[in-house]
C-alpha cells in the first residue's frame, strides 16, 4: 500500500476509535447497556448493529485490508452527529484512492441531512468541493467552495481551493481577489504569485479592450490597432515584488512601443539589481532599446560592467559571448570565457562553450586542458555506490544504507 494511503487508513481507524470510544461511553452510562439498548427499540439495535460494523471496519484497517474495512463501514448506513466524522473521512479516502464518483455520494449524502451541525455542514462542502475538484467538475467544484465560503467566510483551505482553481482556468481578476482575500484572513501574503496574477489580469485586459473597437469598427475603418499598452498593471506588479523580471520585461516593451526608449533601457537594467541571476533574459530586449536609440557604445559598456560583476550568471557570460562570436569579436569571447570559467568552475555550459571556441581557433592544448579541469571537477561530484533496494546514492560505502537501513546492499557504480 503507497505511504499516503496507508496514513489515511490509520486516521480514518483513530477517528473511528475515538467515535466508538465516545459511543460506548453513552452506553456504558446505563448501569445495564445492553438493556438499554433493548429499550430503546429500533434505535438502541440500530447502535449496536453499526457499532459491530465499525467495530469490524477498524479490524480490517489495522490488518490492511481496506476494500473489506470499505464494505464494514458502508453496511453501517447510520450517519448521525456521533459518526459523521467517520463518513467524512471515508470519502476522502474514496477520494484519495481515485474513486471520486464514491466520495461525492458520500458526501451529498452527508450534506442532505437536515440534523446537520454547521460545522461538520461547512466540513462536508468542503470535502464535495474537493470531490468536484479532483473529478474535474470545476463549475460544481466552484460553486461548492463559495458555499463553503458563505457558511465560513474565513475558511483557508476553502479560499486556497478557490484560487488555485481560478488561476487554473486563466479567471485571474478572481484569482487575484480571492488571493487577496486570504491574504487578510491568514495575514500571509504570496507576493510573487500576486505579482504574476497582477500581469496577467493586466494582459486580459488589454486584450479585452483592443477587441472592443474592432467589434464596432467593423463596418469602417480603424487606423490604429488599439490604445496603448498600459503600464498600471506592470508598475503594480513590481511594487509588489520588486524581484519579477516579467513585470520589468512588459513594462520595457510597452515602454518600447510607446517610443520612450530611455525608460524602457531603464527598466531593463533595473533587473541588474533586482534580480541579477535572470538579468540574461533581458539581454535581447536590452540590445534592440540600445539599437533604437543608436547607442551601441552603450550597450557594450552596460553589458562589460554586467559581466565584470561577481553577480554575473552564467547564463548571462554566454548571451555576451555569443553576441561578440556573432560579430565577430572571437578573442573577446574567448577571454570572456575564461573569467566565466574561472568565476563558475562548475559549469559545465561555460567549460562546454570555451572548449569549442578553443577548438575552433586550434588551441587543442588549451581546450585539452580546460576539459581536464572539467571532468576532474565532474566525476569528484559523482556518486560512486548506489542501493541495489532503494536506490540511494553516495559517494562512501555504507554497509547498512541509510536510506532503506537493509544491509550490505550498496553495489559499486
Amino acid at each position: 500500500m503507497k505511504l499516503a494511503n496507508l496514513i489515511g487508513w490509520s486516521a480514518l481507524a483513530l477517528t473511528v476509535g475515538a467515535v466508538l470510544f465516545r459511543a460506548g461511553y453513552r452506553i456504558g452510562r446505563d448501569k445495564s447497556g445492553l438493556l438499554a439498548g433493548a429499550q430503546g427499540g429500533a434505535s438502541g439495535s440500530q447502535r449496536q448493529v453499526d457499532t459491530t460494523f465499525y467495530f469490524r471496519g477498524v479490524h480490517f484497517l489495522l490488518s490492511d485490508e481496506p476494500d473489506k474495512a470499505i464494505e464494514a463501514f458502508t453496511q453501517a448506513v447510520r450517519i448521525n452527529s456521533e459518526t459523521v466524522e467517520i463518513y467524512l473521512s471515508l470519502g476522502n479516502l474514496f477520494r484519495a484512492r481515485g474513486e471520486v464518483g464514491r466520495a461525492i455520494r458520500i458526501h451529498q449524502n452527508i450534506i442532505a441531512r437536515p440534523d446537520l451541525s454547521d460545522q461538520n455542514r461547512t466540513a462536508a462542502l468542503f470535502a464535495l468541493a474537493e470531490d468536484y475538484r479532483q473529478g474535474g467538475f470545476l463549475d460544481r467544484a466552484v460553486d461548492a467552495y463559495r458555499r463553503v465560503l458563505a457558511v465560513d467566510p474565513t475558511h483557508r483551505k476553502a479560499l486556497s481551493g478557490l484560487q488555485a482553481l481560478h488561476e487554473s482556468e486563466g479567471r485571474w481578476d478572481l484569482a487575484l481577489e480571492v488571493l487577496r482575500t486570504l491574504k487578510r484572513v491568514s495575514g500571509q501574503s504570496d507576493p510573487r504569485r500576486e505579482a504574476h496574477l497582477l500581469l496577467r489580469a493586466g494582459l486580459e485586459q488589454r486584450e479585452t479592450d483592443k477587441a472592443k473597437p474592432e467589434a464596432s469598427g467593423r463596418e469602417g475603418t480603424r487606423e490604429s490597432a488599439g490604445p496603448p499598452l498600459s503600464l498600471e498593471p506592470f508598475l503594480a506588479a513590481i511594487r509588489v515584488y520588486p524581484g519579477c523580471v516579467e513585470a520589468y520585461r512588459l513594462l520595457g516593451e510597452a515602454q518600447m512601443e510607446r517610443g520612450d526608449i530611455p525608460a524602457a533601457i531603464k527598466h531593463f537594467s533595473t533587473v541588474r539589481k533586482t534580480r541579477p541571476s535572470h538579468f540574461f533574459l533581458l539581454v535581447g530586449a536590452l540590445q534592440k532599446a540600445y539599437t533604437l536609440s543608436k547607442d551601441e557604445k552603450g550597450f557594450h559598456r552596460l553589458m562589460n560592467e554586467a559581466v565584470s560583476s561577481s553577480s554575473a550568471s552564467p547564463r548571462l557570460i554566454l548571451c555576451w559571448g555569443n553576441i561578440l562570436e556573432g560579430q565577430g569579436r572571437q578573442e573577446e569571447a574567448i577571454q570572456l570565457l575564461r573569467r566565466g570559467v574561472a568565476l563558475h568552475p562548475g559549469s559545465t555550459h561555460l567549460a562546454h562553450r570555451l572548449i569549442l571556441f578553443l577548438r575552433r581557433q586550434q588551441r587543442l592544448e588549451e581546450a585539452l586542458e580546460v576539459t581536464d579541469r572539467c571532468l576532474d571537477l565532474l566525476t569528484s561530484r559523482q556518486p560512486v555506490f548506489q542501493c541495489a533496494q532503494c536506490g540511494f546514492k553516495s559517494q562512501d560505502i555504507s554497509w547498512k544504507c541509510p536510506q532503506c537501513q537493509m544491509w550490505d546492499t550498496m553495489e559499486p557504480l
